[in-house]
């Protein structure tokens, strides 16, 4: 017996504790003893060594073929699987990533749309949000000059419901209260009202994002998935790679939090129909919070898709990549947090 067989035989038998001289004596003799036993089992040994690393060969071809194909096959390829219902890899078979999707999104919508459904405010109600976002303008204290701050700016707006008044305060500084216009409004020229130290706005892109407008339109949204997918396009448009449709939607639960739960389940229910949106696990909020993504990159340069970020537990929206919303409430004033 010479050290290179030895060896070979060190890797396919454990060897006793190695401090241990008596284990090292018996471990030695038994292996003289099957050597010394003749060329016929030394053959049948060999055999033996050989089968088992031809075996170990084959699994990791094997390996590498099923990993191979998952990627290219669009598999999520398997994991351990996290816990908690909303997990997307879990034991078994590798899943694909379709499959995922539309498990993940109809379990958020059996989630939410048993919730109860949010009591439309009064007119002169207001709806507060606190949000966290990459960039915002923040006033002097008389509401002029405007200093744009980027990072994680703190931003906290009321809007009246009605969509007569809005405030504003960023990084906790002064509360600023704002006027808006009517279509076709314009402030009287030389006129200040001392109520608004925030001015006046208008236009079409404060007026038709007002809570009630937003209220009234999301809940008027079909209940069917595939007419609410339907009633979108038409409404934005949109005849092409639903660009729009999706982002659309993320815009919806950014700046609706009062969206009756049979919608908001249909909603999710119209993602999983739009072909290349996809569920992300561990994906992260703006403020850095982790949460369940649905992604959709269709349409868009590798790496900067739309992405909706839902709270792992509650299914419910908490942000994007660009914002985040750490708290909202129906309030009865400007400046009231709960």
């Amino acid at each position: 017996m010479n050290d290179q067989e030895i060896a070979l035989i060190r890797r396919f038998r454990p060897a006793g504790p190695p401090d241990d001289p008596a284990v090292k004596a018996r471990a030695w003799a038994r292996l003289q003893r099957e050597f010394d036993s003749g060329l016929v089992r030394r053959r049948s040994l060999q055999v033996r060594i050989g089968r088992r690393v031809a075996i170990a060969g084959v699994m990791v071809v094997a390996a590498s073929v099923i990993f191979v194909g998952a990627e290219i096959g669009g598999v999520l390829p398997y994991t351990t699987p996290r816990s908690g219902p909303h997990a997307v890899v879990s034991d078994g078979p590798p899943r694909s990533m379709a499959n995922a999707t539309l498990k993940t999104l109809e379990l958020a919508a059996a989630t939410v749309e048993h919730e109860t459904a949010p009591s439309r405010p009064g007119p002169r109600q207001w709806v507060y949000t606190q949000k966290m976002t990459d960039f915002a303008y923040k006033s002097d204290d008389a509401g002029g000059l405007s200093t744009m701050l980027r990072g994680k700016v703190k931003v906290e707006e009321w809007w009246r419901f009605d969509g007569k008044e809005m405030a504003k305060s960023v990084q906790d500084g002064q509360l600023l209260l704002t006027r808006i216009l009517r279509p076709g409004e314009r402030p009287r020229p030389g006129r200040v009202d001392p109520r608004y130290n925030g001015g006046f706005v208008g236009g079409p892109a404060f007026v038709n994002n007002t809570p009630n407008k937003l209220y009234d339109y999301v809940a008027g949204l079909p209940t069917d998935p595939d007419a609410l997918l339907a009633r979108i396009r038409k409404d934005y448009r949109d005849n092409g790679r639903d660009v729009t449709t999706f982002g659309v939607i993320a815009k919806l639960f950014r700046d609706n939090q009062l969206i009756p739960p049979k919608t908001n389940a249909a909603l999710y229910r119209a993602l999983a129909k739009i072909p290349g949106v996809r569920v992300i696990e561990n994906a992260m909020d703006y403020a850095g919070r982790q949460g369940i993504g649905v992604a959709f990159d269709r349409g868009s340069r590798k790496g900067n898709g739309q992405l909706i970020v839902l709270n792992p537990k509650t299914y419910r929206y908490m942000g994007d990549t660009h914002r985040a919303i750490l708290g909202f409430a129906v309030v009865d004033k400007p400046g009231q947090r709960q």
